[in-house]
């Protein structure tokens, strides 16, 4: 039987393997079988949604009909799309993935045969042209960071071990949303990728013929880089800054601080006992909670100058330039105290978090003097773990 470890390790795997697709279609794929293996599904398909507001379907596997379509397979796609509004406007409820899109949650239909919830009637169709049963349903939302619909993943038939149709487990859906959030950041890297390697395609065409043309397609290209090297000092759990990135700015604002002469203030964060949170509720849970917290600083420090980052397990670090001690300590306490104040949703569960807090702050004269600064702030946050936790610590406060 597979432990909570287990899952969490495979899953981290799935994602590692998910981020290293090279084609939309394989990844799309991909995505699908993992999702079939993990829930030991006979069939699924996927949907992408439209910018028209439907939903496009894009690839379907059902193992006892040998059915591949879509994907990579290169036959042709027989489902219609489905619109998520009826005529009139209003969220078309009565279809399983069209609602799921509509209200981004997971749904479970235990037998489709017995429900009157959803019109089944697409699938009754097929079941007399196959003499397949479509019976039990597990649909899942595709949601990007602002937990919008981005497609939506339905499985079908969870199989038990003689292979006999049964109920999807509703311990399942903890998994299967975890896959999906790793299926989601997977495809619209996968779309940025596509988009930056048509505008290499179409530059080497038009290389020859258009010179004005040529300077605005490498200022467009210019661009893509960008964005995908910011992809790379984003943090996947909490969307965030990664610590590789902090490292980066950190030195460039220490040299201008050098140049300049100006105080640059470090908050390093750790939040109280979280290991509890995780063997409480779950890595899964964890996870979702480190994200809100990631999410919280970020948006509290917020002066374009401010660069908050996750430096590792549950702590977090921020760069405050042009902030003098006193303010630094004042900053880190009203942290302190709307973090205390905040629940952070996480598996539906709301979960209340202190943390502690190390400061130090000073104007550099040499790189090795400003990086002292992290030291000085690792320091004070043991001191402030030492002393209780949910504290602050000023490093010169002895």
């Amino acid at each position: 039987m597979k432990t909570d470890k287990d899952i969490y390790k495979r899953l981290v795997d799935i994602g590692l393997a998910l981020s290293a697709e090279k084609e939309i279609n394989s990844l799309l794929e991909r995505i699908l079988c993992e999702a079939k293996e993990i829930v030991k599904a006979d069939a699924g398909t996927i949907y992408l949604r439209t910018r028209d507001d439907s939903l496009r379907f894009v690839i379907g596997l059902n193992d006892s009909l040998n059915i591949f379509e879509g994907g990579t397979s290169r036959q042709e796609v027989t489902l219609p799309e489905i619109s998520l509004f009826t005529a009139d406007g209003k969220p078309n409820m009565s279809n399983i993935a069209s609602r799921c899109a509509v209200e981004v949650e997971s749904i479970f239909v235990d037998d489709s045969y017995t429900s009157d919830e959803f019109d089944f009637s697409g699938a009754r169709r097929f079941d007399e042209m196959t003499g397949y049963r479509s019976t039990s349903f597990l649909t899942v939302p595709f949601k990007n960071f602002s937990d919008e619909c981005i497609g939506v993943l339905q499985l079908l038939n969870a199989l038990d071990e003689k292979k006999n149709p049964i109920a999807f487990p509703r311990s399942n859906q903890s998994v299967i949303e975890a896959l999906a959030s790793q299926a989601s950041v997977a495809i619209e890297n996968r779309r940025m990728m596509d988009e930056q390697e048509a505008m290499q395609v179409k530059l080497e065409k038009d290389v020859d013929n258009r010179t004005e043309e040529l300077e605005d397609a490498l200022s467009k290209l210019s661009e893509a880089h960008i964005v995908l090297k910011e992809l790379t000092t984003i943090d996947p759990v909490t969307g965030i800054r990664n610590r590789q990135y902090f490292e980066e700015v950190f030195r460039q604002e220490l040299l201008r601080a050098i140049r300049q002469q100006y105080d640059v203030a470090l908050l390093l964060l750790d939040i109280d006992h979280f290991k509890k949170v995780n063997d409480t509720y779950g890595h899964l849970a964890g996870d979702e909670c480190l994200a809100g917290v990631g999410q919280a600083i970020d948006s509290m420090l917020n002066r374009p100058s401010d660069v908050v980052a996750r430096y590792g397990g549950e702590e977090f670090i921020a760069v405050l330039p042009y902030v003098t001690e006193s303010n630094a300590v004042k900053l880190a306490e009203q942290l302190r105290e709307d973090l205390e104040l905040k629940e952070f949703k996480a598996d539906g569960i709301d979960i209340k978090i202190t943390v502690s807090i190390g400061v130090s702050s000073g104007v550099p004269n040499t790189l090795e003097e400003g990086r002292e600064l992290l030291s000085q702030a690792d320091e004070a946050l043991y001191r402030a773990k030492g002393s209780g936790r949910n504290r602050v610590v000023n490093y010169s406060a002895k």
